[in-house]
């Protein structure tokens, strides 16, 4: 039972940042570079490219270095076995240890999606233009990631009483998207931290 509730919000969670991770991950096969070269530190065609160095994550390897970077994001999560770091792309779940959760309200999830890739300033600002449209999705200005060329969205979604606050950066040398899941009609991080936590995983 308390295993088929925390699949339950992990999945919740992750659909929380479909909007915004998987709608992002569309850009990957419109120039941006392929992913076998987003690793490399090269920039990407077009203008408005960063230094290197800037808005990157390059000291990320496996989801224990992502948890250690998150710091108490994580505090008291465990990570799910089906968490996986593989090469350019990340996809690593924290949720409520199984012995701890003994019905839907007590489950919290946390789930970052990670991917690098190398985006000019040209394809940053067309997926920002076609990002503002879609609902419930907001275009945030964040001075912080405006420093590095990028651009953070935000978005909060309740589905089955489970309520998901996600928020995604897109730099110039990939993407992070953080979201925050538990029951009840708050999250358990309001999108102001999962962004903070967003931009914690950038060098």
């Amino acid at each position: 039972m308390a295993m088929t509730m925390r699949r339950t919000a992990a999945t919740a969670t992750t659909t929380g940042v479909l909007a915004l991770g998987l709608l992002l991950a569309g850009c990957t096969s419109g120039g941006a570079g392929d992913a076998d070269d987003a690793g490399s530190g090269g920039s990407a065609g077009g203008s408005g490219s960063t230094a290197s160095g800037e808005g990157t994550f390059d000291d990320l390897a496996s989801c224990d270095d992502v948890g250690s970077a998150l710091g108490g994001v994580v505090d008291g999560l465990e990570l799910r076995d089906d968490s996986t770091f593989s090469g350019d792309q990340a996809n690593c779940q924290w949720a409520t240890p199984t012995t701890e959760a003994t019905d839907a309200a007590d489950v919290t999830a946390i789930v970052v999606l990670a991917q690098r890739q190398d985006f000019s300033a040209d394809d940053i600002s067309a997926q920002t233009s076609q990002i503002e449209g879609t609902q419930g999705v907001e275009t945030v200005d964040d001075s912080r990631v405006g420093a590095f060329g990028g651009q953070a969205f935000s978005q909060t979604v309740t589905q089955q009483g489970i309520t998901a606050s996600a928020s995604t950066i897109l730099s110039p040398h990939g993407l992070i998207a953080v979201t925050a899941t538990g029951a009840g009609d708050a999250a358990p991080l309001s999108t102001d931290e999962t962004l903070d936590a967003a931009y914690g995983l950038f060098d």
